[in-house]
Parts: C-alpha cells; sequence; structure tokens
C-alpha cells in the first residue's frame, strides 16, 4: 500500500470517528488538502507520570521533562533508590528497561554495571518496520565523522520477492579510513531481522567485511545484507578513499 508524509503541516479539523471513517483538514505549503481514511492515530510523546507519587519527600529529584534523574548506573539522587525504564527517561523501549533491569540486577548484587556506550536498537512495528541502530549521517556530520555510504533498495534482497514485499531500503555506513560498521537502518518487511544481525557484529567490534563474506541462509532478510556490504565504496591502501568514491563528511 502506497504511504506519504507531510511536512510542515497544520491541522485545522478532523471530522468522523477513529475505527469507521475520517477527514482530517489540513493545510501546507501547497495548499489546503483533505485526508480521508478509516483510522487516525495521535502520536505526540508522552509525560511522565511522577507527579503525585511523593517522590518530594524521597530526596528523588526529577529532570526539567519530570523524568527521574540517574546517573550511568541508574541511581536516583537518593540513596538506595533506583530508577530504571520510562521513568528515567532513557529511550523508551522495553528492550531497554530490560537491560535497565540487569544494570540495577548486577549493581545490587556488587557488580559496576553501567549505561555508558551502550549501543541500543530503534526499531518501530509499522507496516513496513523501520529500523536502525548506530551513528545516523546527521549525528555523523555533527561530530566530524567521515564515512562511507552504501544503499539498496528492498526489492534487491532476494527474500523480498519470495513474499512480494519489495517496499523500502537498506543502508549503512562504513568509517571513510577503517571498516568499522558506524550505522545501519533498514526500512521494509521485517527490518528488524538484518539489523539484529548488524547489531551483533557492531558489539563483536568485527569489521564489516566479515558480515560480507558470510554466507547467509537463502532466503532470507538477512541474506541482502551481502548484496547491500558488496557496494561499500573501496579505500586505497594508505588509508585514503579511492578518486571517484562518494562518502559523507563535514562540509
Amino acid at each position: 500500500m502506497p504511504f506519504n508524509v507531510f511536512l510542515g503541516t497544520h491541522i485545522s479539523r478532523i471530522e468522523g470517528r477513529s475505527g469507521r471513517k475520517v477527514r482530517v483538514h489540513a493545510m501546507d505549503m501547497h495548499g489546503e488538502r483533505i485526508l480521508e481514511g478509516t483510522d487516525l492515530l495521535v502520536a505526540t510523546g508522552r509525560t511522565a507520570n511522577t507527579d503525585g507519587i511523593g517522590l518530594e519527600h524521597t530526596g528523588v529529584e526529577l529532570n526539567d521533562g519530570g523524568y527521574i534523574k540517574v546517573n550511568e548506573r541508574l541511581q536516583t539522587t537518593a540513596a538506595n533508590i533506583w530508577a530504571m525504564g520510562d521513568c528515567a527517561g532513557i529511550p523508551q523501549f522495553t528492550h531497554v528497561a530490560y537491560d535497565d533491569c540487569r544494570i540495577v540486577y548486577d549493581n545490587l548484587n556488587g557488580g559496576n554495571r553501567t549505561t555508558r556506550n551502550r549501543l541500543i536498537p530503534f526499531c518501530m512495528f509499522t507496516d513496513p518496520e523501520l529500523a536502525r541502530v548506530g551513528r545516523i549521517e546527521s549525528e555523523a556530520r555533527r561530530d566530524g565523522v567521515e564515512y562511507r555510504l552504501a544503499k539498496m533498495p528492498m526489492a534487491d534482497g532476494l527474500r523480498t520477492r519470495t513474499i512480494s514485499q519489495t517496499r523500502g531500503f537498506l543502508k549503512i555506513l562504513i568509517g571513510a579510513n577503517s571498516d568499522e560498521i558506524l550505522e545501519f537502518t533498514a526500512f521494509g518487511f521485517e527490518a528488524s531481522e538484518p539489523m539484529a544481525a548488524v547489531q551483533t557484529a557492531m558489539v563483536g567490534r568485527m569489521p564489516y567485511t566479515m558480515l560480507r563474506e558470510a554466507i547467509f541462509t537463502h532466503p532470507t532478510m538477512s541474506e541482502g545484507l551481502t548484496e547491500l556490504l558488496a557496494n561499500i565504496p573501496t579505500k586505497s591502501t594508505n588509508g585514503q578513499l579511492e578518486t571517484g568514491t562518494t562518502v559523507g563528511a563535514v562540509p
């Protein structure tokens, strides 16, 4: 099913009932338009529900967003009180909350586990899925990190053809003068599956070439990684990129 994304859009009026029929009156740079559908999802973020639970009597402080202040060991500003998951304002994913629990559990048992340098994957289970892990292009440019980029349509992966789910793309960033995997993004059917394979390589600090040479089961979504990684621009033996390759860099 095709979809559209409208940016810089003001909603003036909504008619109907979600689940039956809705009409959204919108205005953007091109003028007024009416969008019709059966369901309406409003996703404007969440606020912390830390009010009214007595934290002011415990010494536990909140940040400007209303979330509980914690250090990298997930300790609050009060002795012997820890916070984990959404209430601590950390990326609000179930898998992050689960890791928070492991951190607190280990620290309560004499360990010294922290949230420092965690490699957190992001995924929206829309149709199709959007999944990514690592430093995105805008962050790399902001931090002055040069990179090589490869991108391919999902349709180039053989699995997408067997299930007629060819929408989307795969994209990966590799260090300009190293073989380090900086970031991976997948937008398409079961995008979270190839992301998990790349994340494992990133956790193990494997060069992308090890994934490129791997033999993935056919036909699977992860099999598309070999095609994607075969398109990484090469670098010369002296550590500089070959002439004519395309990289992202700070202007």
